[in-house]
């Protein structure tokens, strides 16, 4: 910790203090940011110039200190206002602080000491809300995204441009996969002509890789897939390490959906029978991720017109998605009958998936 601390301190010395543009005052630092184009004045003049020096003055009474190399390095290498050659520092953390909070509050000045209490003291906005609050050039405040890819090539390329434009505005974006055709399934009646889920995988992390936000924050998404779906054995194996570079995902992450059925096939040791997407909306005019497969799994199974893809042991699919978390950390798991049981709007429409970071469930 004692060498944390020196290197913190050094940082400051040789890498900070050298570049950032000092100012006068704060009025004089104001004025400038918002002539040159760096804030948005519209909020500014929501307030009179006396309760912003008097923010100020709150944020830095604070004496903050950033508590690890780690955390500084972050802050000046991301998060802070810089001149747009990049060489100059514009913001220290409690200029941030306060921009944050007189952006959010918008003129409601109550509301704008309460945030910078908050912020100084315990509580971290979501990153795109710190990264862009009161930014003129700026991407969007909200952290998270839903999007449900249908079975076309279209639909295909529509979300990708999607997935593209999100993350350029600084969001995690969770996509479901479910509805595509596995590996192998039929195009116009041919069989094996189906490249299945992996090859559009690939092609969202590629798109995540490349559109960031300005280069201050990675793209982030996820893939969700349907555990009954023919493609999931695959899908697995792509965050395997020692996996083949054509299906390997090394930065996209992937997430399951898991209905109740598959726990009651796993704890009575029975196997389970894969499904493809396409024979299902065929045969009943909705995508396999608008149906429950807990309610129609039996009536899929005794359904001839239902190709039974493949069949499965339900216990060492769990147990290799164990292994599969052990090693990598993935995939997320959400159990779909769960969520719609207690979801306020089940009345609506089925929740189908959720966000990067699986903490968000919506129709």
């Amino acid at each position: 910790m004692e060498k944390d601390r020196e290197a913190t301190r050094r940082y400051f010395l040789e890498y900070v203090n050298v570049r950032l543009h000092y100012f006068m005052d704060i009025e004089e630092k104001i004025r400038y940011l918002v002539d040159e184009g760096y804030y948005e004045k519209e909020f500014i003049d929501m307030y009179d110039m006396e309760f912003i020096k008097r923010m100020y003055k709150k944020a830095y009474e604070y004496h903050f200190r950033f508590p690890s190399f780690m955390s500084a390095s972050k802050f000046y290498d991301s998060y802070c206002l810089k001149s747009r050659d990049g060489k100059e520092i514009l913001e220290k953390y409690e200029d941030r602080i306060v921009i944050i909070a007189l952006y959010l509050a918008q003129g409601n000045t109550e509301l704008a000491e309460q945030a910078v209490e908050a912020m100084m003291e315990s509580y971290q906005p979501a990153t795109p809300t710190a990264l862009n609050s009161g930014k003129k050039a700026r991407g969007e405040l909200v952290s998270c995204y839903q999007l449900s890819m249908d079975d076309t090539m279209n639909s295909i390329a529509e979300n990708i441009g999607y997935c593209l434009e999100l993350s350029r505005l600084g969001g995690g974006v969770g996509v479901n996969l479910t509805d595509l055709r596995p590996l192998g399934d039929l195009i116009k009646g041919i069989l094996n002509r189906a490249s299945g889920v992996i090859p559009v995988a690939k092609l969202l992390e590629n798109s995540f890789s490349y559109s960031n936000q300005l280069g201050q924050r990675n793209g982030s998404g996820v893939a969700y897939l349907h555990i009954f779906h023919a493609d999931i054995e695959n899908f697995l194996s792509s965050k395997k390490p020692n996996a083949d570079d054509k299906i390997r995902l090394a930065t996209l992450s992937i997430g399951i959906i898991i209905p109740t059925i598959f726990f009651e096939l796993m704890k009575r040791d029975k196997d389970m029978v894969l499904f493809s997407p396409y024979d299902i909306f065929k045969e009943y005019g909705k995508r396999m991720s608008e149906i429950s497969m807990t309610e129609m799994y039996y009536e899929l199974l005794d359904n001839p017109n239902i190709r039974k893809m493949k069949r499965l042991n339900a216990r060492k699919l769990y147990t290799e998605i164990k292994k599969a978390q052990f090693e990598s950390g993935y995939p997320f798991e959400i159990f779909d009958d769960n969520v719609n049981v207690v979801h306020p709007l089940k009345n609506i429409g089925r929740v189908k998936m959720s966000n990067l970071c699986t903490e968000i469930f919506q129709l």
